[in-house]
């Protein structure tokens, strides 16, 4: 249940530990529209009382099934964590989670916390992308105004955009990825390979790995003009990245758009925005039109590089790392 009041100054200074409980933070969140929940009290069994929320705002069967399959009360909640990345934006504070999502926070941001009186400037926005059926698509939906966008997207080959939840963290305008692309290989050729080099054979070195149950071989890359940019889980992002055609498994696990849509994708969302990602999901999704979709794009004032780490890497999971970061490029 929900406490009455907020912490006060005085409770700030008493002591370095932990601060703000996660109820608290919830409560905060919600009172500045950052989280668009109401609580509700109901009486339950026995005569409990039982604290819940409702939403603002109607919202689609799809993102009702999504807040229910999470607890509101665990800290990693990507909609609760999603809600104080957009606090802490909004406020010009490192966006970034506590030692445990909303847990274990830096004094510097309960503090603005405790005394925050900013509601949130921007509308909720949350992205749902389905993989099926095809073609995989990307939709937007904005609390009080519904489905406002959609478009044909690309996912991960052989899995590599894993289903779920994720806060938007960090985005650019432009920035730079390097890593490794798995080409999947036949089952056959790693075993004539295997057998010539058994053999004697002279053969060139060639390293094969697996990788979501395929045999691979990695191939690197390194794309040093990725527009549009929107980091939702370690590397993965909604992005622009040019292709022939859209709505199927291309990428090497980022959600890739069209030039037009990802522009427009990025000029509507902000900081928190819960990306899901879903094996299907329940429409309808005719966008029915939006003022939203003329708004102006934000430009951002990061520079973000992201590069494969090897040592963390395995064959089933590429890590990824912010590397470098600069200042205020020019758009385009």
């Amino acid at each position: 249940m929900l406490i009455p009041t907020a912490p006060t100054a005085a409770t700030l200074s008493s002591s370095t530990q932990e601060l703000l409980h996660a109820r608290e933070i919830r409560k905060i969140l919600i009172k500045l529209r950052y989280l668009p929940l109401i609580p509700v009290d109901y009486l339950g069994l026995h005569g409990h009382i039982h604290g819940s929320y409702q939403w603002r705002f109607k919202i689609p069967r799809a993102l009702q099934t999504l807040a229910a399959s999470d607890s509101w009360q665990d800290p990693w909640n990507p909609l609760v964590l999603g809600a104080l990345y957009q606090f802490e934006a909004v406020h010009h504070l490192p966006v970034e989670p506590g030692d445990m999502g909303i847990r274990g926070l830096p004094p510097t941001i309960e503090k603005a916390l405790v005394h925050a009186k900013k509601n949130d400037p921007d509308p909720w926005t949350w992205i749902l992308v389905t993989k099926f059926p095809r073609p995989e698509e990307i939709h937007l939906f904005m609390g009080g105004h519904g489905w406002i966008f959609q478009s044909k997207a690309n996912t991960g080959v052989m899995h590599a955009t894993p289903d779920g939840t994720w806060p938007v963290y960090a985005r650019d305008t432009h920035t730079a990825m390097i890593g490794r692309f798995p080409i999947p290989v036949p089952k056959a050729q790693v075993r004539l390979y295997e057998a010539a080099k058994s053999a004697g054979y002279a053969l060139q070195s060639v390293h094969y790995a697996r990788y979501h149950h395929h045999w691979v071989q990695y191939q690197h890359y390194d794309d040093p003009d990725i527009r549009w940019v929107n980091y939702f889980d370690r590397g993965r992002a909604v992005h622009f990245y040019p292709r022939a055609s859209y709505g199927f498994p291309q990428s090497a696990g980022c959600v890739e758009l069209p030039k037009s849509a990802a522009h427009k994708i990025y000029a509507l969302i902000h900081y928190g925005t819960p990306v899901t990602v879903s094996h299907s999901a329940v429409g309808p999704w005719d966008p029915p039109g939006s003022a939203y979709l003329d708004a102006p794009q934000k430009s951002q004032q990061l520079h973000l590089t992201y590069q494969e780490i090897p040592s963390k890497s395995s064959p089933r999971s590429v890590h990824l790392q912010l590397v470098e970061t600069a200042v205020k490029r020019p758009t385009s």
